[in-house]
């Protein structure tokens, strides 16, 4: 019984030392019409962990409104704790937030920042998705999710 309860808390030091239980980060990136998105953020996590996403968007073409939509997934159960740099306006949209940042000039990137904290109390799956537009106009779209460990 005794080497059982050994070998049980060992394989759990093995699974979380090969990310079975999240934080290393992985890069999504899409292309649509005239913009690059690209995001960077564990697609696992645990309660109670600090962590960075990372949003680059990359503009082809002058765009003049462009705006970061979150889905509500990445809120649902976290805490935002900072946007670098700051967006011009915040809005709320289908349980989401849509950040907007002033013109970004064709060949230019603009690399948002944002830093969460994982409620303890979260569990489960969620989905993360992201667009990138012009004003209202999609430009690029990212389908993600994020599991979140006790």
């Amino acid at each position: 019984m005794r080497w059982l309860f050994v070998l049980t808390v060992v394989s759990f030091a093995v699974a979380a030392l090969a990310n079975v239980f999240g934080q290393r980060p992985a890069t999504t990136e899409a292309a649509g019409t005239g913009a690059v998105l690209r995001v960077e953020a564990p697609p696992a996590v645990r309660g109670g962990l600090l962590f960075q996403a990372r949003f680059d968007l990359r503009a082809e073409r002058a765009l003049r409104d462009p705006t970061l939509a979150l889905a509500a997934g990445w809120f649902d159960g976290l805490t935002l704790n900072t946007v670098e740099p700051e967006p011009t306006a915040t809005t709320g949209e289908d349980g989401g937030v849509a950040f907007r940042f002033g013109r970004l000039a064709a060949g230019r990137t603009l690399t948002v920042y944002l830093e969460f904290q994982v409620n303890p109390t979260t569990v489960g799956r969620r989905s993360q998705d992201v667009v990138l537009r012009d004003g209202t106009r999609p430009l690029a779209e990212l389908a993600r999710t994020m599991t979140i460990f006790p």
